[in-house]
């Protein structure tokens, strides 16, 4: 489909190139005659499948190819999945500057720098609420109640209207900080007009209001109680700073120090601490080579890794691979955080592997150890009410959870129009229309190593030779008339063993016929190499391995 004219005065455009349809990798367009702001730039985990894979970031070849500035990036919150492919990409966009609160920058910067892109990077602090120009929109930051400190809403001022991207949220009427959503704002902007709504979409399935987190604080001081025998381990997002602030409070008042372990969580202390947004005696924190020297009954362990994330301290602790922390029979473990979905098998290997040690495990299904960061269906009404917008765009969700909070909206206003978009989807909007007008290039980046860039066509072959296997087919041939001087030798990896005389036999015709036929190409040759010795290996075990073979002329 051809696109539109992007250069147009009377229309804005949105390009989700992720977010939509998955949860994670969060990228939206937002486009005034050829000149543009991103809404956040997020990755995406590998899942068990993506072989090799460290992360997963957006394809922005729409963006580079399509002669589109790009003025800004605007983070919302510092989760990863909103800020951390900013670092990969912001050399091939021209270094925009990029725009956030300070914990959110924070985060963004160290990144940055890890990839050597910081000298070039202009980082500019907002602190909600705050009114700021990029390009050609007017941008005023409000602040919202999330799971990570320093979030913020957006309501953008546009040539045709105002659009509110809601960034993630939820409503919590007594957040640890004081940091109520900012309700006034929201409110303000609705009476003013709003033209188009994009919202959280991740928990539109979960009726009524979510928990506070004040809440699950309670929960942890009450489960740390009644464990009195074996160290606790306790696993969070290590972003979640109220979240360990809690955990902090709930083990001095036990009689418990700390011990912080794995690396993302200790940068992530090290900026709260360093902006103030955490209280942290450091009489009460230990270093992992000093559990040791305490009764197990008397430490505490803060860990990332409840995604069982392979690298992760709770995964190497699960396998007794981690250099200093043993789990011991007694031990408890407490996942303090939500499972998310696709991680399901992962985890449950993880916690198996706990049991293994003698830990007990305990979660958000048999203590209070978790709330949400997200919005529930009362949380979501109450939104729209405030912001009564013309046009609606479910944002930040699976598809069905999109579908559902399209219909949940046209329920609380019956008046809105909206539509469900999917990454790749570009959208008209106008004063009087909001449509789908055609699609874009879009996709996934996977990076190994955290440099080499994997197309999804490199990741298919993985995948093929970790569920068929490879073999290299060695022979060596007279370069004049054609004869087998060595050979064929086969090396296979991965495949069942078959019959290899009978297959060396079956090579060996198959040259032959070839000889007969005057059909000693190199690449005839290797073709119908790897396709006779694929057939064989289907009829003897019923896999098609990769063949790669080699043919030298002597």
């Amino acid at each position: 489909m051809q696109l539109p004219d992007l250069s147009r005065n009377d229309a804005v455009y949105l390009a989700p190139l992720g977010g939509l349809g998955e949860i994670g990798m969060n990228l939206m367009v937002v486009i005034y005659r050829k000149r543009a702001i991103l809404v956040d730039c997020g990755l995406m985990f590998p899942d068990s499948g993506s072989l090799g894979i460290d992360i997963v970031v957006p394809d922005i070849r729409f963006l580079t190819e399509s002669g589109i500035k790009i003025d800004g990036i605007v983070l919302t919150h510092g989760h990863e999945d909103h800020i951390g492919a900013v670092a990969y990409v912001i050399e091939d966009l021209g270094y925009p500057p990029v725009y956030g609160t300070p914990f959110t920058l924070a985060l963004a910067e160290d990144r940055i720098r890890e990839q050597g892109r910081l000298a070039k990077t202009k980082l500019i602090s907002i602190r909600p609420p705050a009114t700021f120009k990029v390009g050609d929109f007017k941008i005023k930051s409000l602040q919202v109640t999330h799971s990570v400190v320093d979030s913020m809403g957006l309501v953008i001022d546009t040539p045709v209207g105002t659009i509110i991207h809601s960034g993630d949220f939820k409503m919590d009427a007594d957040p640890l900080d004081g940091k109520k959503i900012d309700q006034s704002g929201l409110m303000a902007a609705g009476k003013k007009g709003v033209l188009l709504l994009l919202s959280d979409s991740t928990n539109v399935e979960k009726e009524g209001w979510s928990k506070a987190e004040g809440e699950v604080g309670k929960g942890i001081y009450q489960l740390f109680k009644k464990i009195k025998k074996g160290k606790i381990l306790i696993g969070v997002f290590a972003s979640n700073i109220h979240r360990i602030q809690q955990i902090l409070i709930a083990a001095k008042r036990v009689g418990r120090k700390v011990c912080f372990c794995g690396r993302s969580i200790e940068t992530n202390i090290a900026i709260a601490k360093r902006l103030k947004y955490l209280e942290i005696n450091d009489r009460d924190i230990i270093s992992p080579d000093e559990i040791e020297k305490y009764n197990a009954s008397e430490v505490v362990i803060i860990a990332t890794g409840t995604q069982a994330e392979p690298r992760s301290a709770l995964y190497r602790i699960s396998l007794n691979d981690h250099h200093l922390i043993r789990l011991l029979p007694g031990d408890t473990v407490v996942f303090s955080s939500r499972f998310i979905p696709g991680n399901e098998k992962n985890i449950s290997h993880l916690i198996n592997n706990l049991y293994r040690r003698g830990a007990e495990v305990v979660d958000s299904d048999t203590a209070n150890v978790h709330a949400s960061g997200h919005a529930y269906q009362e949380e979501q009404k109450q939104l729209l009410k405030w912001t009564r917008p013309k046009f609606f765009l479910p944002a930040h969700g699976e598809y069905r959870m999109l579908v559902k909070h399209l219909r949940l909206a046209q329920e609380t206003l019956p008046k809105v129009e909206g539509l469900v978009a999917e990454n790749g989807d570009l959208l008209e909007l106008t004063k009087n229309s909001f449509k789908k007008v055609g699609r874009v290039p879009f996709g996934k980046i996977y990076l190994d190593e955290g440099a080499t860039d994997l197309h999804e066509e490199l990741l298919r072959d993985r995948k093929q030779l970790a569920n068929t296997g490879l073999v290299v087919v060695s022979i060596v041939l007279d370069k004049d008339e054609g004869k087998i001087l060595e050979g064929p030798n086969f090396d296979i990896r991965g495949v069942n063993e078959v019959n290899l005389e009978q297959l060396q036999k079956g090579v060996v015709e198959k040259l032959a016929d070839l000889s007969r036929e005057a059909r000693m190409d190199d690449i005839e040759v290797e073709e119908e190499l790897r396709r006779f010795t694929r057939r064989f290996f289907r009829k003897e075990n019923g896999v098609k391995p990769v063949v790669i073979p080699l043919i030298y002329k002597v």
